[in-house]
């Protein structure tokens, strides 16, 4: 009986999905491609109006993807021309075909929002249901659930209540009239959820084909809340959750999924996925690669020594190890930075293969055979190179040029004369020394410099033990100073110097970070002038100008009635012949502009000087012109572009206010529209090389009310952004 009543569900649902695919609806089909290939669709807003054509359209954006027919205008032409409202097979599809795209909507312009926004509205109007069936209705399911269901963050929301339960996913998807609905994106998200928790319980240091599915980009990038994705997380977990080793397993994956975060802090790659995880975590996975770099750098000694059959070396490799890896095993190697000439990447590489993850700097000239490491250990600080180099000790870091990851070339100047006299500069009269690495007498240096200072090392851990017997009885122990050496606060002057000044390599860096530009000449705007306004009657004030011989008084020009947002209306036309509404709109937003009283005031008090175009674009007419013409004659110089607009005192009150507070990707798709106003998300998403989706969740996200978009599609900031970026950027410069 249960089997039977199982092949009865299964003809309905079939019977339900074939309805409708008649004839007539197959060359409707037909005709649908036929446009969409030959781009001929003017008939097409009259074809919408039958139920028949919006069946078949949504059937062809849910079933095939080639059809290039699915964007924002077409779907918001379709809803208009539907009324009162969507049948219900259509309606049903638009919703397969957001379960299956889901965030993928998002490279089509922000077409997922807008198809979110557009289903709840749909549910809201279907009529209650006068027939009780044995199987949940998906339409009755979102119509009560939708709201959490459809949003960006529902199939988080959605994971978290089946884990809750303890239930499958699966069985939840049928139970909630969705089966069949999580074969595409929204269900790869889902299932990605429950990867995360399996991360969370996963023994430290183990390995599971949950980590290989993470490291799929489709699962990877896949939205979790706000513009944190999956990947994100699942590095929290892992980092937050190993100690001061993640063991070779979880390192490999953290480094395949993220890459090296010893990178600069402007590389796409650190934006995108290190910054949003907080300095804390970055600073300890740096910690766990100094072992990596110690590794590299000693390959590159051996090999070295190895290829050029220089015995001498390959006899002193093993005490270099023991003394490196001793300090890593002492716990005392808090940072490392690995510097690689060209030939010795090549030795690395040959070697190592794929193997190698992490990230190094690179070396030019004498230094191109060699391999350097720089080994911060807290108390005291080494540079350590492969050959032909002296082994340095310093009592503090010797400035930034070695620890910042915006720099990643460095000369043999570089290193034995700019570092050095860097930290002369920081730290006057604090001791520093440098020492060949003769056999057996190199260790010993080191160790009495340290002692000599107050810093006391346990020498036998980083001597073999035939070497610490000929440490005692050639030297002995170096007695450690009872008194320490106190490390004063870098001098103040020379460290402001340091930092401001930018070196050849960061200004390369800083070149190359800086977001390119389709419109190369952007004028600079002109500095406005805090002092002078306009009154609500259209005069000119200026508490600027004082009388006096030197500065006569400005002789006060009586204007017509004015408004302020009138005159900040003409204002804007005057700069901005031929804009659209909205953007004018904006433009007086912050006067107490709003789309009736802007559209009444062009349309009544403002008619005779203002028009429209063929377009339906506006511009002053030509009173319009003469008007403004006189305004400018009236007033003092420099003025017109306080005037432009007064709510400019404003904006700089609360200048940079949300700017500041953008997380650094959406503070890149801002800058990038601040640099190209008009551009398409695809155009942002090539030069920040991510994602359209990625650009149009930041849009949509933390950008919402911070940009916005024309009617052609393309982006650009409000005129309160603009504002608030340039103060943002110039109060950067001066810190």
């Amino acid at each position: 009986m249960l089997e039977r009543w199982i092949v009865l569900t299964k003809k309905a649902a079939t019977m339900e999905t074939e309805a409708g695919n008649n004839d007539a609806f197959e060359r409707m089909c037909a005709e649908l491609r036929r446009m969409a290939f030959t781009l001929r669709c003017d008939v097409l807003p009259e074809l919408l109006k039958r139920r028949i054509t919006a069946r078949a359209l949504t059937s062809l954006w849910l079933n095939d993807e080639v059809v290039e027919l699915l964007n924002a205008r077409l779907l918001t032409t379709l809803l208009r021309a539907q009324q009162p409202r969507l049948t219900r097979m259509t309606l049903q599809q638009l919703v397969q075909l957001y379960f299956r795209r889901f965030d993928r909507l998002d490279e089509k312009e922000g077409l997922r929002e807008l198809l979110e926004r557009s289903l709840l509205q749909q549910l809201d109007l279907i009529p209650p249901s006068k027939i009780q069936t044995s199987r949940a209705d998906p339409l009755v399911t979102l119509k009560r659930e939708g709201h959490w269901l459809l949003s960006l963050d529902g199939p988080r929301h959605l994971a978290e209540r089946v884990r809750q339960g303890g239930r499958e996913l699966g069985e939840t998807f049928i139970e909630l009239g969705l089966h069949g609905f999580d074969d595409g994106r929204y269900g790869d998200i889902c299932r990605a959820h429950f990867y995360l928790e399996t991360l969370r319980h996963l023994p430290l240091g183990d390995s599971d084909p949950v980590l290989d599915e993470l490291l799929k980009p489709s699962v990877a990038k896949a939205p979790f809340e706000g513009a944190r994705r999956i990947g994100h997380v699942a590095l929290e977990i892992l980092i937050d959750r190993a100690g001061q080793e993640a063991g070779e397993v979880w390192q490999n994956f953290i480094l395949n999924l993220a890459g090296d975060p010893r990178i600069s802090s402007s590389a796409v790659n650190f934006r995108e996925w290190w910054q949003p995880l907080g300095e804390e975590r970055i600073q300890k996975v740096r910690g766990w690669l100094s072992k990596e770099d110690l590794r590299l750098f000693l390959q590159a000694v051996e090999q070295y020594g190895l290829e050029t059959a220089n015995m001498e070396m390959q006899r002193m490799f093993p005490a270099r190890k023991r003394f490196l890896e001793g300090l890593f095993k002492l716990k005392l190697i808090r940072n490392t930075r690995l510097l690689l000439g060209g030939k010795a990447q090549q030795s690395v590489k040959r070697i190592l293969g794929k193997d190698v993850k992490t990230s190094f700097a690179r070396m030019d000239g004498p230094m191109n055979d060699k391999a350097v490491i720089y080994l911060d250990c807290g108390d005291f600080h080494l540079v350590e190179g492969s050959h032909s180099f002296k082994i340095w000790v310093y009592l503090a870091a010797p400035g930034e040029t070695l620890r910042t990851y915006e720099r990643n070339t460095f000369s043999h100047q570089d290193l034995t004369t700019t570092v050095p006299g860097t930290y002369k500069k920081l730290y006057p009269g604090l001791p520093y020394d440098a020492f060949v690495h003769t056999p057996h007498a190199w260790q010993n240096k080191v160790f009495t410099f340290l002692a000599e200072n107050g810093i006391a090392l346990d020498v036998e851990q980083l001597l073999s033990a035939e070497d610490y017997r000929l440490q005692l009885r050639k030297f002995g122990i170096p007695a450690v100073s009872a008194k320490r050496t106190v490390v004063p606060a870098p001098a103040k002057e020379w460290a402001k110097a340091v930092a401001r000044a930018p070196t050849a390599a960061q200004q390369g860096t800083e070149h190359a970070a800086a977001l390119p530009s389709r419109n190369a000449d952007v004028p600079t705007p002109p500095r406005r002038s805090a002092d002078v306004s306009v009154a609500a009657n259209g005069a000119v004030s200026s508490s600027a100008v004082a009388s006096g011989r030197d500065n006569p008084v400005l002789q006060r020009t009586k204007l017509p009635p004015f408004s302020s947002l009138q005159l900040a209306a003409l204002r804007y036309l005057e700069t901005h012949p031929r804009c659209g509404f909205y953007a004018l709109l904006e433009a007086v937003s912050n006067q107490g502009g709003n789309v009736l009283n802007v559209k009444t005031m062009l349309e009544s008090s403002l008619s005779q000087y203002v028009q429209q175009d063929e377009e339906g674009k506006w511009l002053l007419s030509t009173h319009g012109e003469q008007l403004v013409a006189e305004l400018v004659r009236s007033e003092p110089p420099d003025a017109s572009q306080s005037v432009s607009s007064a709510a400019n005192a404003n904006a700089s009150a609360n200048a940079g206010s949300r700017v500041a507070r953008l997380e650094p990707f959406a503070l890149a798709v801002l800058r990038y529209f601040a640099a190209n106003p008009g551009d398409k998300v695809r155009y942002a998403a090539n030069v920040l090389e991510v994602d359209a989706r990625l650009v149009n969740q930041a849009l949509y996200g933390p950008l919402k009310g911070i940009c916005t978009q024309d009617d052609k599609y393309g982006w650009q900031l409000t005129g309160v952004a603009q504002r608030e970026l340039e103060a943002f950027e110039a109060e950067g410069r001066e810190q």
